[in-house]
């Protein structure tokens, strides 16, 4: 197996505050989240960064964690502009770096998950 074997089809969030996943992925990443009904509750089908996302109620997912276990990471032309749209949809700036080549920043989603953005400068 090669690793063209490999490509990543699809993200599920588990979340437990859904509506401010919603709009904050939708804000932020234009996620295009839409209800669908699922296993006597709502999840929310959309995309992120052209792979499909859900969202699952915590509810359902189960998931027993203090912190996100995975960070996803995005490179972006405007780090200014995507700090704007993280803090008008509800997330949260941890730290705003800078170094000679690149500007980065780590942000919290409304569930506490962390983002990572980076800027090349």
């Amino acid at each position: 197996m090669t690793k063209e074997s490999f490509t990543l089809d699809h993200i599920t969030l588990a979340t437990t505050q859904t509506a401010a996943m919603v709009t904050f992925y939708n804000h932020v990443f234009d996620a295009n989240l839409v209800p669908v009904a699922a296993y006597g509750s709502t999840l929310y089908k959309g995309s992120l960064a052209g792979i499909a996302l859900l969202l699952c109620p915590n509810e359902i997912a189960g998931v027993q964690a203090e912190q996100n276990r995975h960070q996803l990471r995005f490179t972006v032309p405007d780090l200014e502009q995507v700090l704007a749209r993280v803090r008008a949809a509800g997330g949260s700036v941890d730290a705003d770096q800078s170094g000679d080549q690149t500007a980065r920043a780590a942000v919290r989603d409304p569930d506490g998950n962390t983002i990572e953005f980076v800027q090349a400068v």
